[in-house]
């Protein structure tokens, strides 16, 4: 697996946390059409739909995409006069809400928007979207703007709504909320959220590849330190050079760091250009006359019995573990640099245009049970 098709797989993990996901609550009267709106939506009948009240009795979520579409129960009603209906279900945790209606407004809706209003007030505010349904039935262009006088008279006084005028049955409107909703000028929403868990996840990958990648500097450290008692002066170098050159390479598969790609993809990053020159014999013998004094004593030292040798060997291995350690850290860089690269440039959305796009993910299931 690629460096960046790593990283990618953990963006798409944390795109399926529940706790990354832009909350959208659907709310509004029964028989509103709220379950209707969904369906049309996600692109698939996921929401249970019928002509009578109180269809909807939990609160039930959907997942689309990197949305959570939240189907609240109908307020005002026997099961849920609007005061019990606000407490149980607490729309001010939702990220986005969707009025939905389809006749005239009533005192409850009014009561409702206030307490948006209110809670916006305090700092935490909300987008309103106002979506009004069946609105095939509404004959002229004059039956519109009346009701839009309308709901914007009973708006409190700072709360701000876009309306949107559909038609689950025809399709009519849907696209224009779909693209609102997908649009990223919610990004202060999510970008937040996946970026405090992409960053957990770069601590984690950033851990576990370092330890690895040190485990195999002190091996191949080891290696170096038995070739520096090599006696056969010329034949110490080219067994060095293999053996960095090995070293090199097992740190790199330890950050999943594929050589093609850091030749092509990885090779304007200013991490990148180190690693790019310790992968030709020329640039490994460069760092090794840049221990010049080091290696100097080595190459004589392996010629004075016992202590010589055994300074030699103490020598060659302090070396290959200092090139080794500077070549994780440069490992690290360039793993670090991607990852920042790739949480910048992450599209939320596989597609945005999408009348015909079909779910990513859809999961549903219950929020809250009710008492019998």
């Amino acid at each position: 697996m690629s460096l960046q098709t790593e990283f990618r797989n953990i963006l798409e993990r944390i795109k399926r946390d529940q706790g990354t996901h832009t909350k959208i609550a659907v709310v509004g009267q029964p028989g509103a059409g709220k379950s209707s709106i969904i369906n049309a939506l996600i692109g698939h009948k996921v929401a249970r739909t019928g002509q009578g009240t109180d269809i909807t009795r939990k609160a039930v979520r959907y997942r689309y995409e990197f949305l959570e579409i939240v189907d609240l129960p109908g307020y005002g009603t026997t099961m849920f006069p609007l005061s019990e209906w606000k407490e149980k279900f607490k729309i001010h945790q939702y990220d986005i809400i969707f009025f939905v209606f389809s006749g005239k407004l009533t005192k409850d809706d009014c009561d409702l928007f206030e307490s948006i209003a209110a809670y916006n007030k305090s700092g935490h505010k909300r987008p309103l979207l106002l979506i009004r349904n069946h609105c095939s039935d509404l004959l002229s262009n004059e039956d519109r703007e009346a009701i839009r006088r309308d709901i914007y008279a009973k708006l409190p006084e700072g709360l701000v709504g876009e309306l949107y005028f559909v038609d689950c049955r025809y399709q009519n409107g849907i696209d224009k909320v779909r693209n609102e909703i997908l649009n990223e000028k919610y990004q202060l929403i999510w970008k937040p959220r996946i970026i405090k868990e992409f960053n957990k996840a770069k601590n984690v990958h950033y851990d576990i590849r370092t330890s690895k990648a040190k485990n195999t500097v002190s091996t191949y450290a080891k290696f170096a330190g038995a070739n520096g008692v090599n006696p056969f002066l010329g034949a110490d170098i080219a067994a060095d050079l293999a053996i960095y050159f090995k070293m090199f390479s097992a740190i790199k598969e330890d950050f999943d760091i594929d050589d093609n790609e850091l030749k092509r993809r990885y090779c304007n990053y200013p991490g990148a250009k180190k690693l790019l020159e310790l992968m030709t014999e020329n640039g490994v013998i460069i760092l090794l006359k840049n221990f010049g004094g080091k290696q100097v004593i080595k190459s004589i030292g392996k010629y004075i019995p016992f202590v010589g040798q055994a300074a030699a060997a103490v020598i060659g291995y302090t070396l290959a573990e200092d090139a080794g350690k500077s070549y994780v850290n440069d490992c690290a860089t360039l793993a670090w640099q991607v990852m920042d690269k790739e949480i910048e440039n992450y599209k939320l959305y596989s597609d945005l245009n999408g009348s015909s796009k079909q779910p990513i993910c859809i999961e549903s299931y219950k929020l809250y049970q009710l008492k019998e």
